[in-house]
């Protein structure tokens, strides 16, 4: 298949885990919900370790981890969701990158 970092789903979901960890670490009203913050950084590290897992598997075995990657990042947004609810925080631009990074990740599973 190549090397996995070429594949932009992987690039841009390792992009989008530094931003989530910035959003955390920067707001200081956030940074102590420390539930909040360890969900989504999970969260968000599970779609780049998903990709990564199943990018050298059998064909079923990369669609079922992908599957996965496109689930944590609907998780994300949801709690992005939450966080610009509870702390007034805009977090729309990171919600639409990873609504768009999910819909990247299902088009490309439809591959497999």
């Amino acid at each position: 298949m190549g090397d996995i970092h070429n594949l932009q789903i992987y690039i841009k979901s390792k992009f989008l885990v530094t931003k989530i960890y910035l959003l955390t670490q920067e707001n200081k009203k956030l940074s102590r919900d420390f539930s909040i913050c360890d969900q989504i950084r999970r969260a968000s590290v599970s779609v780049s370790c998903n990709i990564s897992e199943g990018y050298y598997r059998s064909r079923k075995q990369t669609k079922n981890y992908l599957e996965i990657a496109s689930g944590s990042a609907n998780e994300v947004v949801t709690l992005l969701e939450i966080i610009n609810d509870v702390y007034l925080i805009d977090t729309q631009i990171l919600q639409e990158e990873y609504r768009y990074l999910g819909k990247q990740i299902n088009t490309f599973a439809a591959r497999f």
